[in-house]
């Protein structure tokens, strides 16, 4: 289970109802906004006002074994219970996806199910109901594991009223994990080579920057107010011009590049993530993530992440912040929302960030978007 997808507050509007267990599987893909294969998904169900009402506050995705269980396949269950523990959630329900309906696929699915269900009996949640399938698509059979003859068909997970309803919202549904990490695909060898050696020559030439990743308070990462509240500008510009569907030269990315290298800039424009710009800001992080080469491109891939991990998306959080990690492995704020999402904290949480990113920009002078 080398892959973890946590999305700690899916967002699912308040007016959809899921009454029917096949209704609840076939919404899995727009909960985690792509549809998984081989995996053991467990969603997380709250009690919601004093009816005897829940609804989903998490879903949680793992990659099958490719073949046996090691110890280190369980840690993410342990880390699964955790989560279900610590918000206190009334019960949960667990799906496995997968093709393979051989002898011991089956023993292995049991197990995993097994263990999972005494990790959470220990943190008094109980696992309600476990249903396996081959895959998430319309007509596929489902089924229960508690020999009770439970199961059915599968509606279409594309037509269920929660993905329409996200659709209709602006959300993306990807057919598969592939596509979804597709948003973060590097561009050509050749556009990133050179903006290397543009990276290269403008740090050579001007005073030293801090590297990508650095901490704020570090020698490097000191920088006069005045100077900082002069980048910070230029990245606010920059953001306007990109929704503006401007043109951007290699320079000018260069320039953004070497502006989020700044710690105090950086920390500043985490605060975009709560104001009506976030969606503008999130583009522009997408855009230098793909264009920057490693590990320039290591900075904007966090403000990416953390943006997604902001507004709930947490399997698209997760794969930037990856892409992150793996392009400047000791990128201590992309380690840091790695570990959080891991533990399954909640947007909320991080949100925290985004607030004291307001405040520093306020000690600088610059006055940000509004909040939203």
């Amino acid at each position: 289970m080398a892959t973890m997808h946590p999305n700690p507050h899916p967002e699912m509007p308040g007016s959809v109802r899921i009454t029917d267990p096949g209704d609840l599987i076939a919404a899995i893909p727009a909960m985690l906004g792509f549809c998984p294969e081989r995996s053991l998904v467990v969603i997380g169900f709250a009690a919601v006002g004093d009816r005897g009402r829940c609804a989903v506050r998490a879903v949680m995705r793992h990659d099958l074994p490719d073949s046996g269980i090691d110890p280190p396949d369980l840690e993410p269950l342990y880390r699964i219970a955790g989560v279900c523990g610590r918000e206190d959630f009334e019960f949960a329900v667990a799906v496995v996806i997968d093709e393979d309906d051989s002898a011991g696929a089956r023993r292995m699915h049991a197990y995993l199910l097994e263990v999972l269900r005494d990790f959470l009996a220990e943190r008094g949640v109980p696992l309600r109901e476990s249903f396996e399938l081959a895959a998430l698509e319309a007509g596929a059979p489902w089924c229960g594991r508690r020999g009770d003859g439970d199961g059915g068909v599968l509606p279409d997970p594309g037509a269920s009223q929660l993905a329409a309803t996200l659709v209709f919202e602006g959300r993306v549904i990807h057919p598969t994990r592939e596509d979804l990490a597709d948003v973060l695909r590097p561009d050509g060898e050749d556009g990133r080579r050179r903006l290397a050696l543009l990276l290269a020559r403008a740090r050579a030439d001007s005073e030293p920057t801090p590297p990508p990743g650095a901490a704020a308070g570090s020698p490097a990462g000191e920088m006069p107010d005045e100077l900082a509240r002069v980048l910070l500008e230029s990245v606010l510009t920059a953001i306007a011009r990109a929704e503006s569907r401007e043109e951007f030269a290699d320079r000018d990315l260069v320039e953004i590049a070497l502006a989020l290298a700044v710690p105090t800039v950086r920390d500043a424009l985490l605060g975009l993530a709560l104001t009506e710009e976030a969606a503008a800001a999130e583009r522009m992080w997408l855009r230098l993530a793909r264009a920057l080469p490693p590990p320039d491109c290591a900075e904007a891939a966090t403000m990416f992440g953390f943006s997604a991990y902001a507004r709930g998306d947490g399997p698209l959080a997760g794969i930037a912040l990856g892409a992150a990690l793996g392009a400047h492995p000791g990128h201590r704020l992309a380690g840091l929302l790695d570990e959080a999402m891991q533990r399954g904290v909640r947007p909320e949480a991080v949100t925290d960030l985004a607030r004291t990113g307001l405040d520093v920009a306020d000690r600088l002078g610059v006055t940000l978007p509004p909040v939203s």
